[in-house]
């Protein structure tokens, strides 16, 4: 009975624990200092990463490593698309970086 009431107790304890820590997550994505460098982002995928239309994809809580595959692709020419080429190519590592850390932190839409 004692071995029962211990587990109970760190069950709830960790599954407080775990509700706890997504509301760290989701107060530390709100308080995230935006680079500057996502005025370049802005008019298509907006400041919080949500795609202006259907066609444009949400940048917001991606994985980084997808994020920064993709601006890498872009910028290497390997992926295509008429916008994304210019704007990929004119990053440097340390702006896709910022980009990368920014949008991989914010909440999924």
């Amino acid at each position: 009975m004692i071995g029962r009431v211990c587990l109970r107790g760190c069950i709830a304890g960790v599954a407080t624990g775990l509700v706890g820590a997504c509301g760290v997550l989701h107060a530390a994505a709100e308080s995230v200092r935006r680079p500057a460098v996502v005025a370049v982002c802005t008019p298509c995928h907006g400041v919080d990463g949500r795609g202006v239309n259907v066609e444009i994809p949400n940048l917001a809580g991606q994985p980084g490593i997808y994020l920064r595959e993709q601006l890498l692709a872009f910028r290497s020419g390997t992926r295509r698309h008429p916008q994304m080429k210019g704007l990929a190519r004119s990053l440097n590592d340390r702006e896709i970086n910022a980009l990368v850390g920014y949008f991989s932190i914010l909440p999924p839409p």
